[in-house]
């Protein structure tokens, strides 16, 4: 199985020799069909944290976009935008 892993540098993700590897500039930039696979083949250990997700939505007061700085009003639940001219 490859290996992949992000690497900040170039901001892509890429193809590492081994697990323990970091990515170097030699590294190749995995391709689409790589990290599906790749994706298919590793398991992480997810969880949902209720609380972590409240102390968000508390801490920015929602996670939805009202009315932008430049004056585009966007609705909630409508699909059309607005932007005053």
């Amino acid at each position: 199985m490859k290996e992949i892993k992000f690497n900040p540098i170039i901001g892509r993700l890429v193809v590492v020799p081994n697990i323990n590897s970091e990515p170097t500039p030699d590294d190749p930039i995995a391709t689409q069909a790589e990290i599906l696979q790749f994706a298919a083949d590793t398991e992480y250990e997810t969880t949902y944290n209720p609380d972590l997700l409240n102390e968000v939505i508390d801490t920015f007061g929602s996670l939805t976009v009202k009315e932008t700085p430049d004056s585009t009003t966007v609705e909630e639940g409508v699909e059309s935008i607005t932007e005053k001219v």
